[in-house]
């Protein structure tokens, strides 16, 4: 295995700034770095939304009954969707990497009802005046929308990568960058030690354990195979395709080593564990920085590509549309494709869903408004899952994250969102378009209530659906997520009430 990613050297200008920083005093650093670590909690939040509504507008293999992706459109969506879901893996890595230091210096950080709203939605703390983008406004605001071109300039607004001269900031930033140089500092001052980064019990954080860098929804297949095959390549007696299995053509996007520090997720006990974290928050996010520019990869040593560069990747392969060309950064340059896709192209294909662009829950018609506040519930109920980890019992912590956050993503957000997807808006403002999520802070009450609110807004979603064609399926994902421990339901979320009573 290759090096892990060093932590880089300090530029002079960050010299300044921490001496700077250090004639304030422990108590102003020791605040700030609080406070700062707790928006980045929300910058981290606020990307995981806006990519999850481009990823779930993309039609994948395992969503299908396909026979191995042989046509050509299905197989990009494919690899698209992978690459983004990648991005959105690493982005709730580095929420939790952003959560774990700030639990280190003994306080719980915050994510119930942090989540952006409404969009289109800035990132808190940008700059509010930035390059035109592609609607050619010079306000950073992101959307939700589904795959399309200038979607993908709005996830390069995100992840451009910081120039080797911008200034550390934590307000008015252009790039994450910046603002993660600025909590770096905090962090190298000489008036915080090794033990300020033990108020938080290491056992409580998250563990390393309970992060994998690809999944079912970050694999794609690299080309056409055949689905019946064993893993090794070798056929069914009444098989004789000549076609690859599916294993043999799976392409993960992530590398598992691509990190600082002894693993991707680690807990933080002092200021190195804590500056490993912040660097492979932003390498992983927008790419190594070298004398004359940005590499493609996301640290020295690794081959793994950085968030921007799979955007760009993307981007590369779709047919550009609108007026208005947003200037890349000049490094890393995008690739060159002989084939490119259209928005027509995709949506003929029946790739890409017809999402509403920015769609709120409100202005859905009434009768679907149940299935919405439904999925708006599990998203915050997720998010409270993941403050509650500070909570369990260490012992317990594997098991919870297990039930909780992979089951209440895989299992049910994903399987709910491929109902919803497929019913057709017949009327109101996104008529003709399909009903879409819209990750909104919808209001649990008190966390040791949100248990009992999430299964009322269940039940009066299978109530609402029971006489159409998805009712059964509403029933069953619904059913995974508030059915408890005495009905005989195979699986349901943990109710978290216990620990915030």
């Amino acid at each position: 295995m290759t090096d892990a990613n060093p932590v880089p050297p300090l530029t002079p200008g960050e010299q300044a700034l921490i001496a700077k920083l250090e004639a304030e005093g422990r108590d102003a650093v020791m605040a700030r770095l609080k406070s700062d670590l707790q928006t980045a909690i929300q910058i981290e939040l606020a990307t995981i939304p806006i990519y999850l509504y481009t990823y779930y507008s993309i039609l994948r293999v395992k969503d299908t009954a396909n026979t191995g992706g042989q046509d050509d459109a299905f197989m990009f969506g494919n690899t698209t969707a992978g690459n983004i879901m990648s991005v959105a893996v690493e982005e709730m890595l580095h929420m939790s990497l952003s959560s774990n230091i700030l639990f280190s210096l003994g306080t719980m950080p915050v994510l119930y009802q942090r989540a952006p709203s409404p969009y289109p939605t800035p990132l808190p703390n940008h700059n509010p005046v930035g390059p035109p983008g592609p609607d050619g406004d010079t306000a950073v605001k992101i959307p939700l929308a589904k795959l399309s071109y200038e979607q993908l300039w709005h996830f390069l607004q995100i992840e451009y990568p910081q120039k080797a001269d911008a200034p550390p900031q934590d307000s008015n930033w252009d790039t994450i960058g910046q603002y993660y140089d600025y909590i770096r500092c905090l962090i190298q001052t000489n008036v915080l030690t090794d033990t300020d980064f033990t108020a938080g019990d290491g056992d409580s954080q998250i563990q390393p354990f309970n992060y994998s860098p690809n999944n079912v929804d970050t694999v794609s297949p690299a080309k056409a195979f055949d689905p019946w095959k064993h893993p090794d390549g070798s056929s069914p007696p009444q098989n004789s395709s000549t076609l690859p299995s599916a294993a043999q053509v799976a392409q993960f996007p992530n590398s598992p080593d691509s990190h600082s520090g002894d693993a991707e997720l680690i807990t933080v006990a002092c200021k190195n564990d804590a500056l490993d974290a912040i660097t492979t928050i932003s390498d992983q996010g927008e790419g190594n920085p070298t004398a004359t520019g940005t590499a493609s990869i996301d640290d020295p040593s690794k081959s793994e590509f950085s968030h921007y560069y799979k955007f760009l990747t993307i981007q590369a392969q779709l047919t550009p549309t609108g007026g208005h060309r947003e200037v890349p950064a000049p490094t890393p340059v995008p690739p060159v494709f002989s084939k490119t896709w259209s928005d027509e192209d995709l949506a003929g294909a029946g790739v890409v869903y017809n999402f509403p662009d920015n769609p709120v829950t409100a202005n859905y018609p009434a009768e679907l408004q149940p299935l919405s506040d439904f999925l708006n519930g599990l998203f915050q109920y997720m998010l409270i899952m993941t403050e509650t980890i500070y909570l369990v019992e260490p012992g317990s912590q594997k098991l919870f994250f297990n039930e909780g956050l992979h089951r209440s993503m895989i299992w049910v957000m994903d399987k709910f969102i491929q109902v919803m997807r497929k019913i057709e808006i017949t009327s109101g403002a996104y008529q003709g378009h399909v009903l879409a999520p819209t990750f909104e802070n919808y209001d649990l009450g008190e966390r040791q209530n949100a248990f009992a609110r999430l299964q009322e807004l269940g039940q009066k979603a299978i109530t609402v659906s029971a006489s159409e064609s998805y009712g059964s399926d509403v029933a069953y994902y619904v059913g995974i997520a508030i059915s408890d421990e005495t009905d005989g339901h195979p699986m349901h979320l943990p109710d978290v009430s216990r620990y915030w009573s």
